[in-house]
């Protein structure tokens, strides 16, 4: 009965202390876990890195934050980590976490600014946005407000009519430092406008007239000679089985002549968005804004590509 009960106490010992081995030593003292997940980081082994925080996370939630002081820090260096380490989901649950707990905290705006990069990387621009303008908004004129400003104007550039929502948020980063990201960004703004777009009116109406006319506007002969041949040739078969009597034949062929017009100038539209959507994002992959999250701060650079 008495080894029964040892094991159980050890086991629950082994379950609530946050305890890590390295080396074949036992790190069983808070700080000296957090320390480990400190140097694990700087090691880049943001995984292991990333168990040790949650280690010493989990041990102060049990114990409360007077046994644990760090658990703030802690707590934004378990979401970096498992951001650094692509687990994406699990990253953008820590860092609302820490909001959610400490609301008022310093980290809580570098926070805000990481899981708005980790939206945006995910492709969900509009959980970006919300988070960079709620970063904007918090009144706090420096570094990470600016960041965030820059990339709501980012954001905003990639998207055709919004040119003078991009230029309101860039024309409010004051602080020297990003006068010359601000500055390119600018003129990119003013130049995204006059690039050769394509009319989706004109393509879609060239179409309907004459099908392939569309695709020949948009520069694409191939698929302007296939449209073309394709209703061409149904249009024809319609008309001849009319022509010879045979009406359920000809219904038949109208249907499917009609889907297929209708088809040519749905793509005609559609590849004229495409068209523009393109022209416009190669136009701004010249022009990477990079930031840099690294070692506690964020930076920005520009990269032009040629």
């Amino acid at each position: 009965m008495m080894r029964v009960l040892c094991l159980i106490v050890v086991v629950w010992v082994a379950g609530v202390w946050p305890w890590s081995v390295e080396g074949g030593e036992y790190l069983n003292a808070p700080e000296a876990v957090f320390a480990y997940g400190v140097d694990l980081e700087s090691q880049k082994d943001h995984r292991r890195a990333a168990t040790e925080f949650g280690r010493y996370v989990s041990g102060g939630k049990r114990e409360g934050v007077e046994v644990f002081p760090r658990l703030e820090e802690a707590m934004y260096r378990l979401a970096v980590n498992l951001a650094e380490a692509r687990e994406v989901d699990p990253a953008l649950r820590a860092f609302s976490e820490l909001g959610a707990v400490y609301p008022k905290s310093s980290f809580v705006p570098m926070a805000l600014l990481r899981m708005g990069l980790l939206y945006e990387r995910a492709g969900n621009t509009g959980e970006a946005m919300q988070r960079y303008r709620y970063l904007a908004g918090m009144g706090k004129e420096n570094e990470l407000d600016a960041l965030s400003r820059l990339r709501l104007a980012w954001l905003a550039m990639g998207k055709p009519g919004e040119e003078e929502v991009a230029r309101g948020y860039l024309q409010t980063v004051t602080l020297p430092r990003f006068k010359e990201p601000v500055h390119a960004m600018l003129r990119e703004v003013e130049e995204l406008p006059q690039l050769p777009y394509k009319d989706p009116w004109i393509s879609g109406l060239l179409t309907a007239v004459l099908p392939g006319a569309g695709h020949l506007y948009l520069d694409r002969p191939d698929d302007a000679g296939v449209a073309f041949l394709s209703n061409g040739l149904l249009m024809a078969g319609t008309i001849q089985a009319f022509s010879k009597g045979v009406s359920g034949l000809g219904v038949a062929l109208a249907v499917i002549e009609w889907g297929w017009y209708s088809g040519t100038i749905f793509s005609a539209v559609s590849l004229t968005h495409k068209h523009n959507k393109r022209l416009r994002e190669e136009r701004l992959n010249r022009m990477g804004l990079l930031l840099q999250p690294e070692s506690g701060a964020l930076g920005v650079e520009m990269e032009w590509r040629y």
